[in-house]
């Protein structure tokens, strides 16, 4: 689907139309430019959460929090910063030496340029839709953006910043990577967790190959390119008991391996659980391929370390194989290697020098530098460069504490999984679970977005809990069968869940207003004819009131339910408490019309376009 205007773009997928806004100018700017709404650089907290390396030995990073990137190295430290806009999550270095960075809340993709020791911005494109990661062509002409948002790959040329092709690959892709020939795109789909394979030529897709699990993170291809890694989370099905964690019945860390034949397409998938008896790994996310393809490098950001694993000999099973690693892998330190960092490891660069990989760790505001083989000291930390000074703010503190708390895995029982697990980002995730939260056994739920939590209770699908500190203390304790936390531990972690909020909807206009569409669905929202707002009203559409709506199961100890928030409803792949609905088409036509509801008459086939358009839209 070529684009190359500036104006309305629409991708149909899933039954629903999107429709994006995609400028196809060139935006200059620089620092002293700022992008309307972008935090400023002053931020307490910087949060890397990608790094990259400049062929002249400096690095980039993309900082979360600050909304910034900024220019390191070694011996100087920062060396520059410049804001990008809300929520940079990625960066990436074409062969010239341009930075080239993903800004997933803005919806931009930003080139800059390294002059000296001083970054600027050479110019941007407004992709909507968040952009969540971005992967360059070798020649560095073209970069490849997934849009979780949109269920599509945009394809943007770097020389004209002009969106050029929008591949449909599935719903919520969030990573993507090129093979060193430039003939196939790799895109991790997180939703039906999926890696689909992508014909640079053509730009279509060649193959998908389907598996079980959640929260995919990032992929790397082998030299030859006939091989990709990517790292995911396992879903074991299970309620969290100590035996079935043990096991790896709930969930687990994996590292994939998908081989490609020279047509392009999948020829076999593969998986190695990185899991250790008594000693899981928690939240894996970055790869990457060092020592000309004979080491695998894994960030685990749940249990604060970098997983080294050498190629040959790997005892690779079927995706879905065993639940923990051969006792031999895990006791052979040349085969596999865990360094421990700190903080929240999470994207990876391999020093071109290649004697080491920097490793960009959000929690700790640092990137640090471990040597691979052949150099002294090899799988140890030799540099770590600070990205931002330590704040002295008590409120701050405490709840980068909480985040901390949330995203430690070995606040679970044997380091399993952590409260992002789940809760991914804060939200939800892609699957059902069984965490026996409400006493009964074998029901399973969606997971709850945590945004905006304390101020929607009470909590829980059916509204039982009506403490927070008591539901929290509860999750870290049986949901997690991890240690009694102290009650400065759940102080911290309710100062963080303070802190989130919901992301800024890509379906509205480039001015946060509401489309036509979405305008008269939001009067028909908030009418009597389809009695949405008994339920789900104010700030936070939500209500403190628990409601009998009709889709309760025998197994449920509770017969009604507490509304959960409508805002970000739009991220959420499998709605309602079952999780039957996969659509927000399927919520208002078939399980929530006001037929059901109110008793009303169905909605007509426009109102429910307006409909959706509007709760995409919170």
């Amino acid at each position: 689907m070529p684009m190359v205007s500036c104006g309305a773009r629409r991708w149909r997928g899933g039954g629903v139309v999107l429709v994006a806004l995609v400028c196809a100018g060139v935006g200059g700017g620089t620092a002293a430019d700022e992008p309307a709404g972008a935090p400023t650089a002053a931020a307490r907290y910087r949060t890397p959460v990608d790094v990259a390396c400049l062929p002249d030995g400096h690095l980039v990073t993309a900082n979360a929090t600050a909304g910034t990137v900024s220019l390191l190295d070694e011996e100087h430290g920062v060396l520059d910063e410049i804001v990008v806009g809300a929520r940079p999550t990625a960066v990436a270095v074409t062969p010239g030496g341009d930075v080239v960075a993903s800004i997933r809340e803005a919806g931009d993709l930003v080139v800059l340029t390294v002059t000296g020791d001083r970054l600027g911005e050479r110019g941007r494109v407004h992709l909507g839709f968040e952009p969540w990661h971005v992967a360059l062509a070798p020649d560095g002409t073209r970069a490849y953006v997934p849009l979780s948002a949109a269920g599509v790959v945009a394809v943007v040329d770097l020389g004209s910043l002009r969106v050029v092709h929008a591949i449909e690959v599935g719903k919520l892709p969030r990573f993507a990577a090129v093979a060193p020939g430039g003939t196939t795109v790799a895109v991790a789909c997180s939703e039906g967790a999926t890696i689909v394979l992508v014909d640079a030529t053509s730009l279509t897709v060649r193959d998908r190959a389907p598996f079980k699990g959640l929260n995919l993170g990032e992929l790397a291809f082998a030299p030859d390119g006939a091989t990709v890694y990517f790292a995911w989370t396992y879903d074991g099905g299970s309620h969290p008991a100590p035996g079935n964690i043990r096991r790896g019945w709930v969930t687990g860390s994996r590292l994939g391996r998908l081989r490609i034949a020279a047509d392009g397409t999948a020829t076999g998938l593969d998986g190695l659980t990185l899991d250790v008896a008594g000693r899981a790994v928690g939240d894996v996310l970055g790869v990457a391929v060092a020592e000309r393809g004979d080491t695998l490098l894994v960030t685990a950001g749940g249990t604060h370390e970098l997983l080294r694993v050498a190629v040959a000999d790997l005892p690779w099973t079927q995706i879905s194989g065993l639940e923990v690693m051969d006792p031999k892998l895990a006791a052979d330190g040349a085969r596999f290697s865990r360094v421990e960092l700190g903080g929240r490891p999470l994207g990876l660069a391999v020093d071109p020098r290649g004697d080491r990989v920097w490793v960009a760790n959000g929690l700790l505001d640092a990137v640090q530098a471990v040597a691979l083989d052949g150099v002294s000291g090899a799988g140890t930390v030799v540099a770590a460069v600070a990205v931002a000074p330590e704040t002295t703010d008590p409120q701050a503190r405490l709840a980068r504490r909480g985040e901390v708390i949330f995203h430690d895995a070995r606040r679970s029982l044997d380091q399993w999984y952590s409260c992002h697990t789940c809760h991914y980002e804060g939200g939800s995730n892609t699957v059902t679970f069984d965490t026996r939260n409400d006493g009964s056994v074998g029901t399973y739920k969606t997971v709850l977005p945590l945004w905006g939590v304390a101020a929607t209770g009470p909590w829980t699908w059916h509204g039982w809990q009506t403490d927070l500190t008591q539901s929290l203390e509860k999750s870290l304790v049986e949901s997690m069968q991890g240690p009694q936390p102290t009650p400065e531990d759940v102080a911290a972690l309710a100062a963080y869940l303070d802190m989130l909020r919901p992301p800024p909807s890509p379906f509205r206009g480039v001015d946060g207003g509401l489309t036509e569409a979405a305008d008269r669905g939001s009067r028909l929202f908030a009418s009597a004819r389809t009695g949405c707002t008994t339920c789900h009203a104010g700030p936070h559409f939500t209500s403190p009131e628990n409601h009998d709506v009709g889709l309760g199961r025998p197994a449920d100890r509770y017969p009604s339910f507490s509304p959960p928030t409508l805002l970000g409803v739009y991220r959420k792949t499998r709605l309602l408490h079952h999780g039957k609905a996969r659509s927000l088409h399927d919520v208002v036509t078939r399980y929530h019309g006001p037929e059901k509801v109110v008793g009303g008459e169905p909605l007509s086939t426009a109102e429910v376009d307006d409909l959706v358009a509007y709760l995409q839209s919170l």
